[in-house]
């Protein structure tokens, strides 16, 4: 029963070490006759009913961290267990609802879903099926119209388009929120951008909500224009707003509330879209200048060149020297510059340009962008780092270089 030291064997003769070693093994072997009672003994010793009723019916402890955690096999466990009387879980413990009124009105009068209820109170779902069984609660069919987001209603207080939106529907506080996101943007392809999905997919989900409260929310982008909240849109917007309807949302959505945009990003998407296809001020030669001027900023740095150099032509070249813009950046911007009818083009002729070379295009202001010039308040320009081309066509950190006083640029 006690235990000998190296020491000790040595001090034994050979027969006494051999008898020694013998009992150990019949003790500690499970196979054999001692190595069982001493075993039974322990377990009997440990698990009394006293101590499974503390430990595994009232404290849930699992037999096997009852069985790792004394050193004895698992199925011994089991097996003492049940010659106790006591009942054996398989799997996760079933819990149960002891509030049978409460499971009651959850179900019937707010219209909540099986698998909701479960989840709420931390058990799956055959549990609460089998204790609405036990109060004789007729279930609802199995499908969708069962889910707690297809029964919920809301407070008549909540606003209706709001109630519209979200009551019946799936996913209408998804809807909503989108919403949000989407109207801060100027199109509906940069929000689409920022919450990382499909532009169609967006556009679909928005449908859906505008057929749910039954008019249009907003118009979209064109060319030129961006997109704008209609009247109701508005007032849907400003209902989202609300402190309690913004409770309502986050109650709803969980972790999947997307974050309105940080404002860079809004400037961002915003300065792209103003420089691949903001509106540019057309110029009729007859006409008088017009009171506003729209001027998208990547043709802030070539027009500013075409002003200082308003007395005399100019040629690609000479605003790629003088500008760092890219040849092709150029071509672009003067033909627009062109179309609307802020420059004249002339082609070389042969006698200024001898032999095979190639003729070059001059650029001029014509008398219509003299005469809006004449209205413009010119800024200094910022210094220029030379040590790159810089494509204007996605630059979005220069500022304007000129203004009209008390108008847009």
């Amino acid at each position: 029963m006690e235990s000998l030291t190296a020491t000790d064997l040595l001090s034994l003769n050979d027969a006494a070490r051999d008898a020694w070693q013998n009992t150990l093994t019949d003790v500690t072997d499970l196979n054999t006759g001692l190595g069982i009672w001493r075993l039974q003994e322990r377990r009997r010793t440990i698990l009394t009913p006293d101590f499974l009723n503390r430990e595994y019916v009232e404290g849930q402890t699992p037999l096997h961290a009852i069985a790792k955690s004394h050193g004895l096999p698992i199925k011994h466990v089991i097996q003492h267990t049940r010659e106790l009387g006591v009942t054996i879980f398989r799997g996760n413990r079933p819990r149960t609802i002891d509030n049978e009124e409460w499971l009651r009105e959850q179900y019937l009068d707010r219209a909540r879903g099986i698998d909701d209820i479960a989840q709420e109170i931390g058990t799956n779902g055959n549990v609460v099926i089998r204790h609405l069984e036990a109060l004789g609660i007729p279930r609802r069919p199995f499908s969708a119209r069962s889910l707690t987001a297809l029964n919920a209603k809301l407070d008549e207080s909540v606003p209706a388009d709001i109630r519209a939106a979200v009551e019946g529907t799936l996913h209408g506080w998804l809807r909503l929120r989108r919403f949000q996101i989407n109207m801060v943007f100027p199109t509906l392809t940069a929000a689409a951008q920022h919450l990382d999905v499909m532009p169609s997919a967006l556009a679909s989900q928005f449908h859906q909500l505008e057929q749910d409260i039954g008019t249009q929310l907003f118009h979209r982008s064109v060319r030129h224009s961006p997109q704008r909240p209609t009247a109701r849109g508005t007032a849907l917007l400003q209902d989202l707003d609300n402190s309690q309807v913004r409770a309502l949302m986050q109650d709803a959505l969980g972790s999947r509330l997307d974050p309105l945009p940080a404002p860079d990003a809004v400037d961002f998407a915003t300065a792209v879209v103003d420089g691949e296809r903001a509106a540019l001020t057309v110029l009729h030669p007859h006409a008088p200048p017009p009171q506003r001027l729209n001027i998208p900023s990547p043709l802030h740095p070539l027009l500013d060149h075409l002003l200082t150099q308003s007395d005399q032509e100019t040629s690609s070249a000479q605003i790629h020297t003088a500008t760092g813009i890219p040849f092709t950046t150029v071509y672009k911007q003067v033909k627009r510059l062109e179309a609307a009818g802020w420059l004249t083009s002339r082609l070389e002729t042969r006698a200024e340009r001898p032999g095979s070379a190639r003729r070059r295009t001059f650029y001029s202001l014509t008398t219509a962008a003299h005469q809006a010039a004449s209205t413009i308040t010119r800024r200094p320009a910022a210094p220029r780092k030379t040590t790159a081309p810089r494509d204007e066509t996605t630059d979005t950190t220069a500022g304007p270089l000129y203004e009209i006083p008390g108008q847009e640029t």
